[in-house]
Order: C-alpha cells, then sequence, then structure tokens
C-alpha cells in the first residue's frame, strides 16, 4: 500500500474508500499539476516580473480549486466561524483567501524551474476528504513533498482546504494565533489584522508613480 495510503487512514481516522471516488480525485488533480508545472516552468520569469500576469494565473489554475470558506473555517474553529453573522463570514473568507494568494506571491520568488508531479492520492471512507500527495522536483535540490488536502462538495468537485509540508499542515501553525486574536479582540480585530498585511503587501508590488 502506498505510503500516502496509509498516512490518510491515521490522519482522517477511517479506511481507503473503493476506486471509484479515487479514479475521480485522481481524473481532476492529474491534469491541474500538470498545467501549473508546465505554465510555471515556462513563464515564472514574467511572473516575477509582473504581478498582475501572476494573478491571472493564480485566477486561472488555482483559486478556483480551493475552498477558502473551509479553511477559514478550520483556522478559526467550526464553532467560532458559526458564531458570525453572513456579511462576517464573508469578510473573513475573503481575507483567508487573499492571505493565501499572498503567500503565493511571496513563494515565486524562490520558485527556480522545480517541476510537480502528483505521485498519489487518498480518500476517506466517507469519499468526502482525501489527500492529494504532489512531488516537487528539482535538478539541484532534492525532492519536496507536498500533500494537499481536499474536500468533496455536493457538486462531486474536489478542492483543497489545507496543505501539508514535512509533516504539518498550515492550518496546524496558524490555527492557535488566529483563534487567540478572534477570542481576545474579535473577529474584525482578526479581519483587520489579515487585511493590513495584505493591503502592505500588494500596495508595495504596484509600480512606482
Amino acid at each position: 500500500m502506498p505510503a500516502l495510503l496509509l498516512q490518510c487512514s491515521v490522519a482522517l481516522a477511517e479506511p481507503v474508500k473503493a476506486p471509484d471516488h479515487l479514479s475521480s480525485l485522481q481524473g481532476q488533480f492529474q491534469p491541474i499539476v500538470e498545467t501549473i508545472s508546465k505554465t510555471l516552468m515556462a513563464d515564472f520569469e514574467r511572473y516575477a516580473a509582473e504581478p498582475e500576469s501572476f494573478q491571472g494565473f493564480l485566477d486561472q489554475n488555482v483559486r478556483p480549486y480551493w475552498d477558502p470558506s473551509s479553511t477559514a473555517k478550520a483556522l478559526v474553529g467550526s464553532a467560532n466561524f458559526k458564531s458570525l453573522n453572513a456579511k462576517a463570514q464573508t469578510r473573513l473568507t475573503a481575507a483567508v483567501e487573499r492571505t493565501l494568494m499572498r503567500y503565493a506571491f511571496e513563494g515565486i520568488a524562490f520558485y527556480n524551474g522545480q517541476k510537480f508531479e502528483l505521485v498519489d492520492v487518498a480518500i476517506s471512507d466517507s469519499g468526502k476528504m482525501g489527500w492529494v500527495q504532489v512531488v516537487m522536483r528539482s535538478q539541484i535540490l532534492p525532492d519536496l513533498n507536498l500533500d494537499i488536502l481536499v474536500k468533496r462538495n455536493k457538486t462531486g468537485i474536489w478542492k483543497a482546504v489545507d496543505v501539508r509540508f514535512k509533516g504539518i499542515t498550515y492550518v496546524a501553525v496558524k490555527k492557535h494565533g488566529f483563534q487567540k486574536i478572534m477570542q481576545k479582540q474579535g473577529a474584525d480585530a482578526l479581519i483587520t489584522s489579515l487585511d493590513v498585511k495584505n493591503n502592505d503587501f500588494f500596495d508595495a508590488l504596484q509600480p512606482k508613480k
């Protein structure tokens, strides 16, 4: 059994599901990963120099396959998220999504031609959650594994909700800080904190007049 299937069984506390869901997950993310890899290898120098071009790449190849609402809910805790009114939930989700985009912009500065390959997929017994394992191959550095936690929505589309690198997920690293701010200062303070960091970063990318 592939190593990722064993990890998924432990992480999700459920046995591996039947191959029909595995096929749908593989079939959806295989071309996504291939497109991202080929496009980055061909155009990363232009993306690094032209923020608007890289934003277009993210809008087309990354944002449609990520569920920022589920990520936001995981970061602040389901109970805290549900306690917010609809407007606050929307604002928090938007702030989290823009934060993820900021990370992508920060990461492009360190990209030097790595190739991305989908090497394994695994799903829970319910067929609603799963992992996609992607390996980053470099000509000068050791291979790095990136595990993407995905969730299947009601229409059968899989979307990413978290990412794991070297055994640690993004949500696990950030959730304590998010929840601490929210509990002590409220949701508005958390949203404002994210907005300030994001605005400062993206404003600095704009051409100087």
